[in-house]
């Protein structure tokens, strides 16, 4: 049977206009795979040999029996060739609706034969290349996935044999760019001008890490925007409100292991400066060239803050009183703090911690061991004493409140 298969495809693509493959070419692919004896034997057209949809009972009318080959992204959330198939050939549509008017490019995902051999044609079979074939994801709403047996062959050109089409990639961007293995040598072909997917313009990514970051939260993840792979926006909602729009622009080299046509650079990774407490944080990846954005994630952390205690009010006489105490920056927790004193809600010193507290970076591993902090200053019997941290982005938190017990003698009393 390969044999006949071969001589069919080969004596067929002798014959056919090539301007029209999917208009043509591509139905009559599906059709010498399909019924190869009685599209090649018999008197009847390609459509009505491939209309059974490969032993589906899908309708005549399903997208399942249209001739063309499924989406990529259909298949697995990416606008990419899946593991296992490379790049074989593109064409393009030309002033495209779905590029602004600019042309869009279509490439075709070929599976790989392994050791198997191919025909003159270049092309070798499903069952020689582990490729089934049928409607995608089994749905009549999709159309085939590893039916036909075609190659265009501007990319990959020092592959000889390839498998059927599994799937199909869809860009703006021109096929060079997106695969290097690409060539620029051009077909068109405006009958599959309008074939679109809701997925193929639809962002997508991943929030991976919302957690603790002193002083803020540490958001990390991915977004790649499907429809050209440029830099995808990241939407971040804090709390319920809209916080910030960044580029998902950082290095990470472990998405284009997975996905080698998005580049290495697909990563965001940042602080949102936010006080201690409970808080959410809401993701959308943003196509900035279409605008259209997609929820990647949603998750709740705590933010730890500042820490610090007044453990001493020491009466100097004649109105002066030691305050001493610890205080460490949960933003720069290897860094010694600043604190600033207020007596009487009103700011007197501001200091840096100086004093070792090995005692504090043992209960909190990971701090400064210089925490501790002592200052002079005037107070009167019954004044509120505060010390707050100003943490490394400027922001202040009160950690301690104490009330000052003055008299004519010298005395240390703290009142809780």
């Amino acid at each position: 049977m390969p044999g006949v298969l071969d001589r069919t495809v080969n004596f067929l693509a002798d014959r056919l206009d090539r301007r029209g493959f999917l208009g043509k070419a591509a139905v009559v692919g599906s059709a010498v795979v399909a019924a190869p004896l009685e599209f090649g034997l018999r008197p009847r057209s390609a459509y009505a040999a491939v209309c059974n949809c490969s032993g589906s009972n899908c309708p005549c009318g399903s997208l399942c029996c249209d001739g063309y080959t499924e989406f990529c992204c259909t298949l697995n959330g990416a606008n990419a060739c899946p593991p296992g198939t490379i790049t074989a050939g593109w064409w393009k549509v030309d002033g495209s609706q779905f590029c602004g008017g600019a042309a869009r490019y279509y490439l075709d995902c070929n599976a790989q034969c392994g050791g198997c051999g191919c025909g003159a044609n270049g092309v070798c079979s499903g069952a020689c290349s582990g490729t089934g074939c049928g409607c995608a994801k089994g749905s009549c709403n999709n159309r085939k996935a590893g039916c036909t047996r075609f190659r265009y062959g501007q990319c990959n050109q020092g592959v000889r044999c390839v498998g059927p089409i599994v799937c199909r990639v869809v860009t703006c961007a021109p096929p060079w760019t997106f695969d290097p293995a690409c060539g620029t040598s051009s077909r068109t072909d405006n009958a599959t001008r309008n074939h679109d997917r809701p997925c193929l313009n639809e962002p997508w990514g991943n929030l991976e890490r919302v957690a603790d970051g002193g002083g803020g939260i540490h958001i990390r993840g991915f977004a790649i925007a499907n429809s050209d792979y440029r830099d995808a926006g990241i939407r971040l909602y804090v709390d319920g409100k809209f916080a910030t729009e960044v580029t998902a622009n950082q290095p990470r080299p472990d998405v284009q292991w997975v996905i080698p046509a998005v580049g290495s650079t697909t990563g965001f990774d940042l602080k949102w400066i936010v006080p201690p407490g409970r808080h959410s944080v809401c993701a959308f990846a943003v196509d900035r060239r279409t605008g259209r954005e997609a929820f990647i994630g949603y998750t709740e952390t705590i933010v730890t803050g500042p820490r610090g205690d007044i453990e001493s009010i020491e009466d100097l006489g004649g109105g002066r009183v030691r305050v001493k105490g610890w205080a460490v920056d949960s933003a720069a927790r290897s860094s010694r703090a600043i604190v600033r004193v207020r007596v009487a809600n009103t700011e007197v010193a501001r200091r840096q911690t100086s004093l070792q507290r090995n005692d504090i970076a043992w209960y909190l591993p990971g701090y400064t061991r210089y925490s501790g902090f002592s200052v002079d200053l005037a107070a009167d019997d019954g004044d509120s004493i505060c010390i707050d941290v100003v943490n490394r982005y400027g922001l202040v938190w009160q950690v301690d409140c104490r009330t000052a017990r003055t008299s004519s003698s010298s005395t240390t009393t703290v009142a809780p």
